[in-house]
């Protein structure tokens, strides 16, 4: 997709992007510079209630922990070093 930068440095989110990524008005975006690339990701806050004051003893890895905090797959097998 292309974006056009306005007069006052603003740029619009097409809507199809704003769809695919659940972004309404009020959604925290972060923004970094990485060499010539502008990366702008949708600010996702952990709900870490359930892990709070507890063990993992519920037969979770850790790998299988972290995805599901994470909400997405783990792309890596349980004893393979995470990416």
């Amino acid at each position: 997709m292309d974006l056009t930068l306005a007069e006052r440095g603003q740029i619009v989110i097409p809507k199809e992007a704003r769809d695919a990524l659940g972004l309404k008005p009020g959604t925290k975006l972060q923004m970094r510079v990485e060499g010539s690339r502008l990366v702008i990701e949708k600010k996702v806050a952990l709900d870490l209630s359930r892990w709070v004051g507890k063990a993992l003893d519920d037969g979770l890895s850790t790998n299988a922990a972290l995805s599901e905090l994470r909400q997405r797959p783990v792309p890596w097998k349980d004893g393979d070093p995470a990416p």
